[in-house]
């Protein structure tokens, strides 16, 4: 019996004690507000510091927290305002009114995280239309020649056709690409010499490892962002522009010419020739642009057509191209839901040429006649040009006439893209206003 006694009497202070640290947690209520405009703030953190327990405030900007055991402050936060920390007493009506804050800094997105914008400002580099190199310019690589830092561009030799060496971060792979990946209007893989230059609104270029972190490893050396131009909300414009330009050779290679070549040992055929003079010419350009633009508050539209017939310094090379491009966007919905539509289409006639005619020029006999004697029993075996029967030593202009390399290149790019808002922003009414 003293037993059984003695039980119950551990049993009842046990669930005394559990009770007591039961009712020893407590809540706390209160209202979160703007201290300048007094109104309630919805969405603020209110958070038990320390800890994980927490709660937010609702419509009103009111909050209901219930306190763990040996909670002695709280800390309330709210993007844009300042936080504050406040020591917990025997109130269970807390109101708390928030300052506004510092001003956020300009963040950058950068794939799957964040930058502060001025940690990036040398990564990222943007060049308008209006800072583009200025002239004839065939190519869009050329618009951004010495305008970004650390991006390399060149293009060996004076074939039109040539295309040019980029380099935006060395040489990063190993048997692979080393040039930026090109994405046009957000199409990857894109090719640079697709898009007239006339045709472009801006180049972004993206030179860290923050293009990595969007296009992965495709863009390990660096990315070019070329976005063309659009339709502007307004009347429809119709714009021309043409450019004819010229262009010749600077500087060629120094080697004997006629008599030097004889004084120097060299046996005279009879001929006085510069072989590079035989090969060059001057080049002439001409670029004729026409596009018509316009649109409505919910349609806008870009047509273009572009023209270019290059002659290049060599003989025998040059191009004719065409470009046709259609941008058109159109939004519906309240402007919830926005289509873009791109497309792009590029013709091209191209005269290759013959480089090597060049390395020939620099060993070819200077005395040598271009054109061998008629009455010559050789005549008709060279077509009519003056050779040397021997191994690897070609006449230069021979090689350029007697040859033919041409291609045709036609490529289509078309893309489209659709946009549609699924979230609206609320917005609390003041407390005026819900009366």
């Amino acid at each position: 019996m003293k037993q059984l006694l003695h039980r119950s009497t551990l049993l009842v202070a046990m669930v005394m004690f559990m009770c007591s640290g039961a009712f020893a947690q407590k809540t706390i209520t209160g209202t979160v507000t703007d201290n300048d405009t007094k109104e309630p703030l919805i969405g603020a953190s209110v958070l038990v510091t320390g800890t994980s327990s927490g709660t937010v405030t609702d419509l009103d900007g009111q909050y209901s927290l219930t306190l763990p055991d040996g909670a002695e402050s709280i800390t309330i936060s709210y993007t844009g305002f300042s936080t504050q920390s406040i020591t917990l007493g025997a109130a269970t009506v807390i109101d708390v009114a928030l300052s506004p804050g510092e001003l956020l800094d300009e963040v950058v997105v950068t794939g799957y995280g964040t930058s502060k914008s001025r940690e990036v400002t040398g990564s990222i580099v943007s060049v308008k239309a209006a800072d583009f190199n200025k002239g004839n310019v065939n190519d869009p690589t050329q618009l951004l020649q010495g305008k970004v830092a650390g991006l390399a561009i060149a293009r060996p030799g004076a074939n039109p056709n040539g295309g040019f060496n980029i380099r935006l971060r060395g040489l990063s792979t190993v048997g692979a690409s080393q040039e930026p990946l090109v994405v046009i209007d957000g199409v990857l893989g894109g090719d640079l010499s697709s898009v007239d230059p006339n045709d472009i609104a801006s180049i972004d270029v993206l030179k860290d490892g923050s293009a990595a972190a969007i296009y992965g490893t495709r863009g390990a050396s660096g990315v070019i962002l070329v976005t063309t131009k659009r339709g502007e909300v307004g009347n429809s414009v119709i714009n021309y522009s043409g450019q004819v330009s010229i262009e010749n050779a600077d500087d060629v290679p120094d080697v004997y010419q006629g008599q030097e070549f004889i004084d120097a040992g060299g046996p005279d055929l009879g001929g006085e020739v510069n072989w590079f003079d035989e090969l060059l010419q001057t080049g002439v350009t001409q670029t004729h642009n026409l596009s018509m633009s316009g649109g409505t508050p919910t349609t806008s539209y870009r047509v273009s057509a572009n023209y270019r017939d290059v002659d290049g310094v060599a003989k025998n090379t040059g191009f004719e191209r065409i470009n046709v491009r259609a941008n058109i966007t159109q939004k519906a919905f309240n402007d919830r839901l926005t289509v873009s539509a791109n497309i792009a289409s590029n013709s091209s006639d191209q005269n290759l040429g013959f480089n090597e005619a060049f390395r020939y020029a620099t060993i070819f006999t200077p005395t040598a006649p271009v054109i061998q004697d008629i009455n010559n029993e050789t005549y008709d075996q060279w077509g009519g040009y003056f050779q040397v029967d021997a191994f690897d030593y070609y006449n230069p202009v021979a090689i350029i006439e007697q040859n033919v390399r041409e291609q045709k290149v036609k490529s289509l790019a078309s893309n489209i893209r659709g946009d549609f808002k699924v979230c609206l922003l609320y917005t609390s009414p003041s407390p005026r206003d819900r009366g």
